[in-house]
């Protein structure tokens, strides 16, 4: 550890990328946090020299940070900002950094799962907290892509990670982390509703955003069945989110009641983002049937709104 720790942050790309790898190896315990801000240093300064053609550096010390989070000690002041260093990688549209940005947004937030940083709020009310120190540097770039994580905090990071969903070398770690996603706040949310209601009959609100943003990956009746478990639906309610298909026949179609949508917001919200994924969809698959038809059963519901999405489409793909 000594040896490598005294080449990891000599400024050479060769030497810290070798350096870093063996350190992510390494360092498995007692890593405290003047180290990882050390880390962090060496870190911005490759950022700033990084380009189109060289990003090796970054990717490697992006990849140590990943490997040492589980070792952070349990008061760490950075486990939060690693969250939304991640998130802020992904803003950057680098694809590049998007396999290890995506792999630090899922382990940061499983490690914050673990050390019961969600006991006192949901899952978006307290990373919204933890990035209260750099609050402008992070509304400056929400402004720039039009995002808006305090009110829709579920949609914006979603929009964020999807462009991965349709790329085939980016595709498994959209997924990975957005089934995390889905995962803790579902759990979360259980927690912090322990006791209110005996059965659940629809999705988690905290989630919605994460579960659209699967829909894409989870087009056959199988896989779809597997999206619904991840939601924690009860199994005498799976029947209600969508019809009961063979493992392989069909297309699922889902249950307007299963998504909780309740008033125009929402159903804004949902419609605006399923016309977002089917401005990028091959439209004429199982994904795009999927999303036509709960759009079909929403413009029963909301027309004015649906109908309004409807007309931006057009202008779009005119």
């Amino acid at each position: 550890m000594s040896l490598v720790t005294s080449t990891a942050f000599q400024n050479s790309s060769a030497i810290q990328t070798r350096a870093f790898i063996a350190l992510g190896t390494l360092a498995t315990s007692d890593v405290d946090d003047d180290f990882l801000y050390q880390m962090l240093v060496a870190l911005k300064l490759a950022l700033s020299q990084a380009n189109e053609t060289d990003t090796i550096s970054v990717v490697s010390m992006l990849r140590c940070i990943c490997k040492i989070v589980p070792s952070l000690p349990h008061t760490s002041r950075y486990i939060c900002p690693l969250f939304w260093l991640a998130v802020a990688l992904l803003q950057s549209s680098h694809m590049s950094f998007y396999v290890e940005a995506t792999q630090l947004l899922g382990v940061t937030l499983e490690n914050m799962e673990l050390r019961g940083m969600f006991k006192q709020g949901s899952v978006s009310s307290t990373l919204l907290d933890g990035r209260s120190a750099f609050e402008d540097v992070a509304c400056q770039l929400d402004q720039m892509l039009g995002l808006a994580f305090d009110a829709s905090f579920s949609f914006s990071l979603a929009s964020v990670i999807f462009k991965g969903v349709r790329y085939s070398g980016l595709k498994e770690s959209a997924k990975a982390v957005l089934r995390t996603l889905l995962c803790v706040t579902v759990r979360s949310f259980e927690k912090e509703n322990e006791g209110v209601n005996g059965f659940r009959d629809s999705l988690c609100p905290d989630a919605l955003g994460y579960f659209l943003a699967l829909i894409p990956l989870s087009t056959t009746p199988a896989a779809y069945r597997g999206l619904l478990k991840d939601c924690h639906i009860d199994e005498a309610w799976l029947p209600e989110a969508g019809p009961e298909l063979g493992e392989t026949d069909g297309v699922p179609r889902i249950a307007l009641g299963f998504l909780g949508v309740n008033d125009t917001t929402a159903s804004l919200l949902v419609t605006s983002f399923i016309g977002a994924i089917l401005s990028s969809a091959q439209g004429d698959d199982a994904e795009t049937e999927i999303l036509y038809s709960l759009l079909s059963d929403m413009a029963v519901v909301f027309p004015e709104t649906v109908s309004m999405m409807y007309v931006i489409l057009m202008l779009y793909s005119w």
